[in-house]
């Protein structure tokens, strides 16, 4: 009897093997691709990310792999995910130094430095960035300048020298906020050569009358009559319009701290 049980078992083990159904097989790249795609399509990038990076990893040297890279560089863009934005950029000029689409990733990695310092709570709410430490936007700037000295052609170097302008803006203003802060403490050759950095290298913004108030009252505080001339007449000379200059033509700084400050105006930084 047992020898027939067995031939059996044996008949439907193989039986139940063949009526199983076969696996499907592994996704081809470009149906990973597609996948990729789809997501990105469908504005959901954190799924496209995983998409491309599973892409990367199985097909390293594919048909994709150079689409792959300049897709997660603006996935992670669009997910605000700025660090990664950088770091995919690079990575991708590293990997491809004489590739078509070079101005696009430093375009994408200014981009991403431009956006390094936003907060939540910049969407609720206005706050002055030039108090702020501005490395990120340095590093904007610099991405920004490579672009349109390599590619000045590039579809992206006309945002890219307006962007150059609203950041020398703010980091003159972040000068001069420096620069308000030292006369407010009585720090006035401080507070100068903030405002002399100013005129000295961001001459076209905005902020220049301004600083060279400051150089003029600075001067005229340190008893320093001649210096003070000299910067009060550049700025008539310049700016004879500015609401800088009294109508005698006189500096006039309505924030410019008393000359005998009182205790209660040391404790509040002059808040009151």
């Amino acid at each position: 009897m047992p020898r027939l049980i067995w031939p059996l078992l044996a008949a439907l083990l193989l039986g139940a093997c063949a009526s199983k159904p076969e696996e499907s097989p592994e996704r081809t790249e470009a149906a990973q691709y597609r996948e990729a795609q789809s997501a990105m399509d469908s504005n959901n990038y954190l799924t496209a990310i995983d998409r491309l990076k599973e892409l990367e990893a199985r097909f390293p040297y594919g048909r994709y792999a150079e689409q792959a890279q300049l897709d997660l560089i603006y996935a992670h863009f669009r997910s605000q995910e700025y660090p990664e934005t950088v770091v995919a950029a690079q990575r991708f000029m590293r990997s491809y130094p004489a590739h078509p689409r070079l101005d696009y990733a430093l375009y994408m990695q200014g981009l991403a430095n431009f956006y390094m310092e936003r907060s939540f709570f910049d969407s609720f709410m206005t706050t002055d960035k030039s108090a702020r430490d501005l490395t990120s936007a340095t590093d904007s700037f610099e991405d920004f300048e490579r672009l349109v000295t390599r590619f000045p052609d590039s579809e992206y170097a006309p945002d890219a020298r307006s962007r150059m302008v609203f950041i020398r803006n703010e980091m003159a203003r972040h000068e001069l906020h420096v620069a308000r802060y030292y006369a407010r403490r009585g720090a006035y050759i401080a507070a100068i050569n903030r405002a002399q950095y100013v005129v000295q290298h961001y001459q076209r913004t905005p902020l220049v009358p301004e600083a060279l108030a400051i150089m003029t009252a600075g001067y005229q505080r340190l008893d320093q009559p001649e210096l003070a001339a000299k910067s009060r007449r550049i700025l008539q000379d310049n700016y004879p319009d500015s609401g800088y200059l009294d109508k005698d033509g006189e500096v006039d700084l309505a924030w410019w701290p008393n000359e005998h400050k009182g205790l209660l105006s040391l404790l509040t930084f002059d808040l009151l």
